[in-house]
């Protein structure tokens, strides 16, 4: 299909999305809201007008002011796509069928965010956020045999994103009740203390993560004292990260797990339960040149394991317990930061001793050259009552899904950020790397965002995915290391 015929079709795809948003593979993502829409009743745009217009001596005429409504929107309109520039299929089906062609145009996607704030008092505030697409790539290229999972993830979406209402008790006790994001820790690129929201998986490496937390559904309780905040949290709504489709581009299953049955296992999301209610304490202070937090949690985990045996094996996402720590020191032109997390309850693959592990990471950024920032972090995790069997041999358990994991996981994020012209345009390059020579591949990234006009911004990258020195080590790396693209994106802000 050309060029001009994915960019045609492109411009309609908002009017397409709403009838295809009806239809049965529509990701309905609204768990934890009441569907009835809020109206505001006390807004008039006549209020303060009387029915007669009063004069002056002059003949003026003078009215009174309009009232202001306590709600306002704003959001932005965007359209994404990119093209893959080294020729790469992946098997949709275990089945001898024809494999998905994922090289050249692999996204046409049109998305649309809208954000409603309302001012209820001095002291009370509401959110209502949510976001939208729908990609036309998946109905122009219908040579192609996406599976259905495939579908659901990626043509179409639409979801709630932070949706809460927030107030103030007293000075010193704020509350914060419905879908939020809370960010724990002091690293930009890899996560350690930051357990809270789960993350969307579905195209790893191509955004930061600040862009890829999902909100969820809590109650929040802030306490003020002095330069400290004390946050206690409960956690309703038992979401969990999303991850790519089996047997799609970014999870190509018969690469990584030979044998894996058709479907692949069941992903099953945990059931809201008291059992499964997480929770969370973090001490946040702020002092002159540095900050110290401190973090305890009880919530679910960012990666699944296999639970029993075939043909009933489900894969799950279970609870763990962390305690963590993070620090950030700033000397003249340098930041210095670290995290530190201890980590109880890990369920593997390959065997059925739940681990524990401790995850530290120390970083840097400098930015004592004018309009640029230049960070590295390193991190390991390491793994107690490490067991052989975890770095991939096969168990007799769950034989084709191993861990592939070892004792010691070190990563390394190099990242550099620089603008021009009055920040119009500003540049980002990222190098992530895992093993302590690097020897497990990773991905490098490149993008350059500039603002055309007001309100209107354009971002342009590529992405290359460096696979590991040995398949057996890695085999997810080496199943995507030919997913290299070149990606741009257009967004109008409202």
């Amino acid at each position: 299909m050309s060029t001009k015929l994915l960019l045609s079709l492109a411009l309609t795809s908002l009017i397409a999305s709403t009838h295809l948003l009806a239809q049965n593979d529509t990701d309905m993502d609204l768990g934890g809201f009441d569907t009835e829409e809020l109206t505001n009743e006390d807004s008039n745009d006549l209020d303060g007008f009387s029915d007669e217009e009063s004069e002056t001596n002059s003949n003026e005429k003078v009215l009174a002011p309009k009232k202001q409504s306590i709600f306002s929107i704003n959001g932005n309109l965007a359209f994404k796509t990119s093209y893959g520039y080294i020729p790469h299929s992946v098997k949709a089906h275990q089945v001898d069928t024809k494999p998905v062609d994922y090289s050249g145009f692999n996204q046409a996607q049109t998305s649309l965010y809208l954000q409603v704030d309302g001012k209820l008092s001095d002291d009370w505030k509401v959110r209502i956020s949510g976001d939208t697409f729908y990609d036309a790539l998946y109905d122009i290229r219908t040579n192609n045999d996406y599976n259905q999972d495939t579908l659901d993830d990626y043509r179409t979406q639409i979801r709630f994103d932070d949706t809460y209402i927030q107030g103030r008790l007293s000075r010193s006790i704020d509350v914060k009740v419905g879908r939020q994001i809370v960010v724990w820790g002091k690293s930009d690129s890899i996560r350690i203390t930051d357990v809270i929201n789960p993350i969307d998986n579905r195209l790893p490496g191509m955004t930061d993560i600040e862009d890829l937390r999902l909100s969820t559904t809590m109650a929040k309780l802030d306490y003020y004292l002095g330069q400290w905040n004390f946050s206690a949290m409960a956690i309703g709504e038992t979401r969990t990260f999303i991850e790519s489709a089996p047997r799609s581009e970014f999870f190509p299953v018969d690469s990584i797990f030979p044998g894996a049955p058709d479907p692949f296992i069941t992903l099953e999301n945990p059931e809201i339960s008291w059992d499964n209610m997480q929770y969370a304490f973090a001490a946040n202070g702020i002092f002159s040149g540095w900050d110290l937090s401190f973090y305890g949690a009880d919530v679910l985990d960012s990666r699944w394991h296999i639970e029993g045996s075939l043909p009933n094996a489900t894969r799950e996402v279970s609870k763990i317990q962390m305690l963590g720590s993070a620090i950030n020191i700033v000397t003249g032109s340098w930041l210095l930061k670290s995290e530190v997390a201890y980590i109880d309850g890990i369920k593997y693959n390959s065997t059925l001793d739940e681990k524990a592990r401790v995850d530290t990471l120390v970083g840097v950024d400098y930015m004592g050259i004018k309009d640029s920032v230049l960070s590295l972090e390193i991190a390991n995790k390491r793994i107690f009552d490490y067991e052989t069997q975890m770095s991939g041999a096969p168990t007799g358990i769950i034989p084709y899904v191993p861990d592939y994991t070892q004792e010691d996981e070190v990563q390394t994020a190099i990242r550099a950020t620089r603008s021009f012209e009055n920040d119009s345009i500003n540049t980002t390059v990222l190098l992530s790397m895992f093993g302590h020579n690097w020897q497990y591949g990773g991905f490098f990234r490149a993008s350059v965002t500039y603002d055309v006009v007001d309100a209107v911004v354009a971002n342009f990258g590529v992405i290359d995915y460096i696979d590991a020195a040995k398949k057996e080590d890695k085999p997810f790396m080496n199943a995507i290391s030919n997913n290299d693209r070149v990606f741009a994106d257009i967004t109008y802000s409202f």
